[in-house]
């Protein structure tokens, strides 16, 4: 079986290999400068990790474009468009049925709850131990996510350029490590924007490029293969892609790993201002961000199909392009772009800087992340449990430059892999997530989970899915439906077993541990909400509608407490506000996004002008207001 990586480098040579890459690395130069510019924003370390939850959903909501498709995504999903054509889009599409659990159950739960880490809530939910086993296993997400697109990034740059790993891969990381060990959540999530739109921008043009090249869409569609055009495929017939497995693996496993322990995401959704916007965010995300990317990462593909199909019924030449050979399909989005894009190598290389975007904009929501659970969940707790903020600061820096070097030691691995990106990627992933997400999911939505079931489900669930590995005879039970050789289906089916094996014992424990629900999980179930809700005002939530007050003017008042902001009369009528109800006080320019904003109480009203908000110094300071300009409040809770 041919080794992943292996790619055949194309025709890139003479003055277009030097415009590629002076378009490469110089957009490497400018995100670098633009995400080092944004650690200005990052005084504390709720600052650094979750930009102090200040953020419109519009802004997180745009910058998961560029983190949820990574360096792997164009090639993998390209390769599976060229080999299966519209049914690409499964892994894509399959989200919709965990939005509600999500938006209702999961994000108010960790929002109010104020939880810093995936293993704080094992902590709090059930004990220390259930916290360390889920740190283990987030970590092994986490890094294997990062090595894994340092990897795919460093194949493409070899096929490319002929640069070794050896010297591309540390290069990479070195410009990933420097703006987002200083940057932060901020730097991230800013970089993130600006991504996306080279994400989709870059996408269009290979698209519509193809599309010229082949003579519109009708064209297209005319030589797209009937079986081609299916948005789904056999569901048990092809071992390496069926919807059977897809469901498992991907759309269960996956779609739950993904909303509910991607410590990367999830930090995302803490970045927000409330949990109203967290809900639009995430809504947005699968009914917008989810199908558009789909198409951008897939289409080339299809496009790639009809090429073939379309020079095979002309005798093997199109006219305005080379012969199109795709030997190896996992090569298809290169090859294919290099093709009908070879008269611009300035198009070309804006492509190309488009497939680096997406490793760093995965990356480093992957390195924020490590970094995170190594300060809140290993140092501080463990190590420094009374240090000041100025020092975990400098060691959440630390630890991320630690993230991003372990995932430069695991491209070692990964080249000693063999098989395709698409079966490298599931082999090591359905091994990893399966207990976990069944034990997080149990434990939010199941009162009477209890703390040693849930040790006890993801230790037993962990070991025999990594023991299938040895012996994968014990998974055919569940994947006897599955057609093919049984080694292929296990790809997929390996999550089913672990999931079956972790909520099996799970259930039995809770059921015969009665002394398993004297801890106190008043917020930390789905049924125990408004105790969150309560916990994080420090009293009775109001939750009258109110409306935002715009364009109020600013004036200092050193009498005021850190925290706090007086507004008066009228303007607490327009937002149906109480003294004690917690605002949101942001600059009145709506594009910031919340960049300069902050969390305040709300105080008596006070006696002066009716549009005139008074706040400490200290507010003005957080917030990183300025005091010429005029403010938004908005009642939170």
């Amino acid at each position: 079986m041919e080794s992943a990586s292996q790619i055949v480098a194309i025709d890139l040579s003479g003055p277009a290999v030097l415009v590629v890459a002076v378009v490469v690395f110089g957009y490497f130069i400018a995100i670098l400068l633009f995400g080092t510019y944004f650690s200005r924003f990052s005084r504390t370390i709720n600052d650094y990790f979750f930009s102090g939850q200040r953020f419109a959903w519009w802004l997180a909501a745009a910058s998961m474009v560029a983190t949820g498709i990574g360096s792997y995504s164009y090639l993998k999903y390209s390769e599976q468009g060229y080999n299966t054509g519209m049914s690409s889009t499964m892994t894509y599409t399959n989200d919709w049925f965990i939005v509600p659990f999500f938006m209702f159950g999961w994000l108010p739960i960790i929002y109010f709850n104020r939880i810093r880490s995936i293993p704080e809530y094992f902590e709090r939910r059930f004990n220390r131990t259930a916290r360390y086993i889920a740190v283990i296993i987030l970590l092994a997400y986490m890094f294997f996510y990062i090595g894994y697109n340092l990897f795919t990034i460093g194949v493409a740059l070899q096929g490319m350029f002929g640069i070794p790993q050896l010297y591309s891969v540390p290069l990479v990381a070195l410009f990933l490590g420097v703006y987002v060990s200083f940057g932060g959540q901020t730097a991230v999530i800013f970089t993130d924007l600006v991504q996306g739109i080279m994400l989709y921008l870059a996408g269009a043009i290979a698209i519509i490029a193809g599309l010229l090249v082949l003579g519109g869409l009708g064209q297209w569609w005319a030589y797209l293969p009937v079986a081609h055009r299916l948005p789904f495929v056999h569901l048990t017939a092809d071992p390496k892609f069926n919807t059977v497995g897809l469901f498992w693996g991907e759309a269960l496993a996956g779609s739950i790993a993904f909303s509910f322990m991607n410590q990367g995401f999830i930090m995302r959704y803490l970045a927000v201002k409330s949990v109203q916007e967290g809900r639009k965010a995430c809504l947005f995300n699968v009914v917008v961000t989810l199908p558009v990317s789909a198409v951008v990462v897939g289409a080339v593909g299809w496009i790639a199909r009809s090429l073939v199909v379309k020079q095979a019924c002309a005798g093997g030449v199109l006219a305005g392009i080379q012969p199109v050979h795709i030997e190896n399909s996992f090569h298809t989005f290169i090859i294919v772009c290099w093709e009908v894009l070879r008269r611009n190598p300035w198009l070309f290389g804006f492509v190309i800087a488009a497939l680096t975007a997406a490793l760093m904009s995965t990356i480093d929501t992957l390195i924020n992340a490590c970094a995170a659970i190594g300060i809140y969940d290993i140092y501080r707790p463990l190590i420094r449990p009374h240090a000041s903020e100025r020092h975990y600061l400098g060691a959440a820096r630390i630890a991320s430059a630690i993230a991003t070097v372990i995932g430069v030691l695991l491209v070692i691995w990964f080249n000693r892999q063999k098989g395709t990106l698409m079966s490298i990627h599931y082999k090591g992933i359905m091994i990893i997530i399966p207990s976990i997400v069944t034990a997080l999911f149990l434990g939010v939505f199941w009162k009477g989970f209890t703390a040693r079931a849930a040790c006890a489900a993801m230790v037993t669930g962990s070991v025999l899915t990594v023991f299938s590995l040895f012996h994968p005879e014990i998974i055919r039970p569940l994947a006897s439906f599955v057609g093919g050789p049984q080694n292929q289906s296990f790809i997929y089916m390996r999550a089913l077993l672990g999931m079956v094996v972790t909520a099996a014992v799970g259930v039995a424990v809770s059921l015969a541990d009665r002394r398993g629900g004297g801890k106190d999980i008043a917020g930390l179930t789905v049924d125990t909400l408004d105790e969150a809700m309560r916990s994080y005002k420090g009293g009775d939530p109001n939750h009258r509608v109110g409306r935002i007050a715009r364009k109020l003017r600013l004036k200092i008042d050193d009498s005021l407490p850190a925290g706090t902001i007086a507004v008066s009369a009228s303007v607490m009528d327009l937002m149906a506000a109480a003294p004690g109800d917690i605002v949101y006080v942001s600059d009145a320019r709506w594009y910031l996004g919340g960049l300069r904003s902050d969390h305040v109480r709300l105080l008596e009203p006070h006696q002066q002008d009716e549009d005139l908000a008074l706040v400490s110094p200290d507010t003005v300071r957080n917030a990183f207001l300025l005091a010429d300009r005029p403010v938004s409040l908005e009642k939170i809770i």
